[in-house]
């Protein structure tokens, strides 16, 4: 599914970025540049949309903004919640509705007094201005009078002077923005098996891409397919069993042969059944080689995966196993050169130890294979001879 493909690897995903995700976390990147930055296209939007000094939580949507502007005020609240102001002046800060003295802003910490205010866009500096003197509805009940008193208290022994203020992103431990934190803070809660051992694998991306599809069972097999309502035959194209994953690069005949050399050169008494069950058997029979587990998966269910493509969409019969294995291990030749020399020397080792299982496998179907020539001591037949005899007149 196309969520799962878009969480980060560490959660399981393949770390595409989702592109509405990413517009979002790019558009509240202009409101921090607007906020935090000076230039000539800031100059022109607070002329514009903030004109007699509106502050950004402040501003109100209206019927004859410009489409990206529009976009803006759709992000702001987004922005809003992950930014926290550093108060000097008070000038560029809501006194209720912005982040600034507490862990919460002061209309959810006081909703029954903010609810009475009838001063709810005023700035700090503006408070600060007119002496604490705001507007009420009505009168405020002994209760909530002496929760204002203190609330003003509290306001009046903040140290402001005479700078201006700063914004201060939550989302990153430097204060500073960046649309990673934008992009990631709606997915914190997302969990998933993380699958490093594909991506610490030294083998090409398009092969660990496979590879995680593997392990999340959606390769394009017969059965996959079938659920997608596709109208084919489900039989696997090396033998007559029905096509899925775990037959055709464990169970089918062809992989069973292909999984025996491994069996024969770690001296295991069994072969895996599926990719889960390979990393146990692998493990078991073969302690201490982390570095090659999915190297070894990667090269064999490639070749196999490889081979029945050919066979599927090109028509190629396979005359015998040994010609996946062979290329297994010129794969696995071919990838050792991303490690150090005492492992490649190591893979190498277990490379022909493989390709040597494959020329006996070849030699013992040559052997097998009736002759095609007539034998030495043969006479020729009757319908021959007088063939050739016409031949010659």
């Amino acid at each position: 599914q196309w969520p799962i493909a878009c969480k980060s690897k560490k959660k399981g995903g393949l770390g595409i970025k989702d592109i509405r995700k990413m517009n979002i976390s790019l558009l509240c990147k202009w409101w921090w540049k607007l906020e935090s930055e000076d230039g000539l296209w800031q100059s022109i939007i607070r002329a514009k949309y903030m004109r007699g000094g509106s502050l950004i939580g402040a501003i109100k949507h209206k019927l004859d903004d410009s489409p990206v502007w529009s976009d803006l005020l759709k992000v702001r609240h987004i922005y809003l919640a992950n930014r926290v102001v550093k108060v000097n002046n008070g000038k560029s800060t809501l006194f209720w509705e912005d982040l600034w003295l507490k862990d919460k802003p002061l209309c959810m910490l006081h909703p029954v007094i903010y609810d009475l205010c009838s001063d709810k866009h005023i700035s700090i500096h503006h408070f600060l201005s007119n002496d604490a003197q705001l507007h009420f509805s009505r009168w405020l009940s002994p209760v909530l009078f002496s929760s204002w008193l203190n609330l003003v208290t509290e306001i009046y022994n903040y140290l402001f002077n005479n700078s201006r203020d700063t914004a201060i992103w939550k989302g990153n431990k430097s204060g500073s923005f960046s649309s990673k934190s934008v992009y990631d803070s709606p997915t914190k809660t997302d969990h998933g098996q993380s699958f490093s051992h594909i991506w610490k694998a030294r083998i090409p991306h398009r092969i660990k891409i496979f590879m995680w599809l593997l392990e999340n069972k959606a390769v394009l097999t017969k059965d996959n397919l079938l659920r997608r309502k596709w109208m084919g035959s489900p039989t696997c194209f090396f033998c007559s069993s029905n096509e899925n994953i775990d037959h055709l690069l464990f169970l089918c005949p062809v992989a069973k042969v292909l999984w025996s050399p491994v069996e024969i050169c770690i001296g295991a008494s069994n072969i895996p059944e599926n990719i889960m069950q390979f990393k146990l058997w692998i493990s078991h029979w073969l302690p201490g080689g982390q570095q090659i587990y999915t190297f070894c998966a990667a090269a064999i269910c490639w070749a196999i995966w490889k081979r029945r493509n050919e066979a599927c969409f090109e028509n190629k019969t396979l005359r015998n196993p040994a010609e996946i294995l062979c290329y297994a291990c010129a794969l696995m030749t071919f990838w050792a050169g991303l490690y150090g020399m005492e492992m490649q020397g190591k893979i190498m080792d277990g490379v022909k130890l493989l390709l040597s299982c494959a020329s006996r496998m070849m030699a013992q179907q040559h052997r097998s294979s009736p002759p095609m020539l007539i034998a030495p001591n043969q006479p020729p037949k009757a319908d021959a001879i007088e063939d050739s005899t016409n031949d010659d007149m």
